[in-house]
């Protein structure tokens, strides 16, 4: 997954960069937005992160342009000022623009880090698209197989071979792999019959 970052404040840049990459990102940074819309097409971003600060009017056209012509689709996040107006809000909403944080401090990056992981972006399960691995918390042995989701935190998991995990089990050393790239977990294990259930965080 390609997240392009346009954002002219060095270090605004680098902490969204570093969030997105923790995130599983690969990520392009531009500094001059007129750039990144030349080169926008050959990305094909599935995400993009705009500073609305340093380009108060041009992310409106970016968005408008990438909406119109790149297949990827990408979904978008602005970085706005605190005082972003009702009607630059509104101009967002019908852009559909994902989300907004208001700068990059530790509630900021959560608050981008929870916007990247709803449905659409990074979705945390997907029937027959999300895989995992983790090491079995007894054995020490490495396991796989797909998740599956079935409702609110609890997912069925699907093993790629038989393995043997007992009700309140706990998974420590895990990994999730979707669509929307890698993510660390841990888990346990809440059902073992019929099936393995777990409750992720």
């Amino acid at each position: 997954m390609k997240a392009l970052i346009v954002s002219d404040a060095q270090t605004e840049g680098i902490a969204i960069r570093s969030a997105l990459e923790e995130a599983g990102y690969d990520t392009i940074c531009y500094r001059w937005l007129l750039k990144a819309l030349d080169n926008v097409e050959e990305i094909q971003p599935h995400l993009v992160v705009i500073n609305a600060v340093d380009y108060p009017r041009h992310w409106k056209v970016m968005v408008q342009h990438m909406k119109c012509s790149l297949r990827s689709n990408p979904q978008v996040v602005l970085l706005t000022p605190p005082d972003f107006d009702d009607e630059e809000a509104e101009k967002a909403q019908l852009l559909e623009v994902r989300g907004c944080i208001t700068g990059t401090n530790k509630k900021n990056l959560e608050r981008l880090q929870q916007l990247i992981q709803e449905e659409g972006i990074f979705s945390p399960v997907q029937a027959h698209q999300a895989k995992i691995l983790f090491i079995h918390p007894q054995e020490g042995i490495l396991y796989s197989g797909q998740l599956i989701e079935r409702q609110d935190d609890y997912y069925n998991l699907v093993p790629d071979r038989p393995v043997h995990l007992n009700s309140g089990d706990c998974i420590t050393d895990g990994s999730l792999k979707t669509t929307g790239g890698i993510r660390s977990i841990q888990a346990q294990v809440m059902e073992n019959k019929p099936e393995l259930v777990l409750a992720m965080n």
